[in-house]
């Protein structure tokens, strides 16, 4: 039981990274579609909540696991997806607008 923990918890921090690629770039492509269903407004609100979320999905793993071979993997891991979390988010405070 312990081993199926380790191995979770080692996956989740990509997990939680490839659940907010795919809403980041959402969030973008609704608001810069022809409609605009949202205003940049709205999309850098959730796009905030939605990488402080993130963010805290990916270190959330670190406190779960005890075992120091795995613990060092994991905080790779988590510092790796954190820092790929970062850059997603970034994306929505950087470029502002749609165009180009």
């Amino acid at each position: 039981m312990e081993r199926g923990r380790d191995i979770l918890a080692l996956v989740a921090p990509g997990l939680v990274w490839a659940v907010h690629f795919v809403l980041i770039y959402a969030l973008i492509s609704a608001a810069c579609a022809p409609r605009a269903l949202f205003g940049m407004g709205t999309v850098w609100i959730a796009g905030l909540i939605l990488t402080v979320l993130a963010l805290a999905l990916t270190l959330w793993p670190l406190r779960l696991t005890h075992a120091q071979s795995v613990h060092r993997a994991l905080v790779w891991s988590s510092g790796i997806f954190s820092a790929a979390i970062l850059a997603d988010g970034a994306f929505l405070f950087l470029f502002q607008t749609c165009g180009g």
